[in-house]
C-alpha cells in the first residue's frame, strides 16, 4: 500500500473515532444534566435567555396536620409567579418566589441570583417571608456563594394569620427596598400580584399599603 492510501485510511479512522467520542460525550452530558435536574425546581428559558420561574400552582390548604414521616409528599409546591428584582434600574439582581413545603407545612421563599449581577455587582439578599394579616415577618440574609437559595422560617406553620395569605420577598444589599412576590391566599387563589418599593418592611396588602 502506498503512503497516500495509508494516509487517507488513517484520516478516515481518526474521523470515525472522533465522531464516536463526540456522540458518547453528548450522551453523557445529557444524562448528567438530567440527573442534576432531579429534585430541583422545574425551570424553563424565557425569550431573553433568563431562567424562568417554576410553574404556578394554586394551593388549597385542606388540613392543619403534617404528613407523617412514612407518608410521601412533594416537599415544595410553587406558589404564584416570579418577581424580578431590578437593581438601581439597570440590572436584574435575581428572582423571588413563594413556595409551600407540604412536609413541614411551612411557607418559604425561593431566590435565585442573576449570574450577570453576581459578576458585576454581587452582595447580599435579605430573603423575607411575611403576611400582612398579622403582620408576620421573618428574614434571612444570604450571599452569592450559591446561585439559588431556599429560606423556610420554622417559627410559623402556614395558617398562623387569618386570613391565611402570604408573600415572599427579597431586599438587595440592605437597600431598604423590597420586591414582594404574589400575595397568595391558601384557600386557593392569588389575591394580588407582585409589589415592589422602599420603606415597605412588611408584606403589603392587595392595595399596596403597609399593615
Amino acid at each position: 500500500m502506498s503512503v497516500l492510501p495509508r494516509a487517507r485510511k488513517l484520516r478516515r479512522t481518526i474521523a470515525t473515532i472522533a465522531a464516536v467520542l463526540a456522540l458518547a460525550g453528548g450522551t453523557a452530558l445529557g444524562a448528567a444534566t438530567t440527573a442534576t435536574a432531579v429534585g430541583t425546581a422545574p425551570t424553563a428559558t424565557s425569550a431573553n435567555g433568563a431562567t424562568a420561574h417554576p410553574a404556578q400552582q394554586f394551593i388549597a390548604r385542606t388540613s392543619t396536620s403534617k404528613p407523617s414521616l412514612t407518608t410521601s409528599c412533594n416537599p415544595r409546591m410553587w406558589i404564584g409567579d416570579q418577581a424580578p428584582y431590578g437593581w438601581q434600574g439597570w440590572i436584574t439582581a435575581g428572582w423571588v418566589q413563594q413556595y409551600w413545603n407540604q412536609c413541614t407545612d411551612h411557607v418559604g421563599v425561593y431566590w435565585w441570583w442573576n449570574q450577570d449581577f453576581i459578576n458585576r455587582v454581587g452582595g447580599t439578599a435579605s430573603l423575607k417571608v411575611g403576611s400582612p394579616y398579622g403582620p408576620l415577618l421573618a428574614i434571612a440574609n444570604v450571599n452569592t456563594s450559591y446561585s439559588q437559595w431556599y429560606y423556610e422560617p420554622s417559627q410559623w406553620t402556614h395558617g398562623t394569620p387569618s386570613p391565611d395569605a402570604w408573600r415572599a420577598g427579597a431586599e438587595i444589599n440592605f437597600s431598604n427596598c423590597t420586591q414582594w412576590a404574589t400575595l397568595h391566599w391558601y384557600g386557593g387563589q392569588d389575591w394580588d400580584g407582585d409589589r415592589g418599593g422602599c420603606n415597605n418592611p412588611f408584606a403589603p396588602y392587595p392595595n399596596g399599603t403597609q399593615p
